[in-house]
């Protein structure tokens, strides 16, 4: 978990960087599923930009208990969305290539 603004930003930006290289890479080897995956890729770069407005949006005091759990949320959220997104790249991956289905 992340313990200070500069850690958490770097901890978002890894996280949803993630899956836009992942998603441009199978983009770039799946022309056929641009508008999925351009849909993924731009949700990815939105969150990432709201969750950096949202890292400063607050008004606690430093080092305080209630930044730490704002910090705490908005690390919550940039895993579980990067978590989702990566979620929907790999149902795309598995749907265009029948050999990735599990018997």
């Amino acid at each position: 978990m992340a313990t200070s603004r500069e850690e958490l930003k770097h901890a978002v930006h890894s996280l949803l960087n993630d899956v836009i290289e992942q998603g441009f890479h199978y983009l770039i080897h799946n022309p056929q599923q641009s508008d999925a995956l351009n849909r993924i890729i731009k949700d990815a770069t939105d969150e990432l930009g709201y969750l950096n407005v949202k890292i400063d949006a607050h008004s606690f005091k430093p080092n305080s208990p209630f930044l730490q759990s704002h910090y705490e949320n908005i690390s919550k959220d940039a895993q579980r969305k990067s978590l989702d997104l990566l979620s929907m790249i790999q149902k795309i991956r598995i749907a265009s290539n029948p050999r990735l289905k599990r018997i």
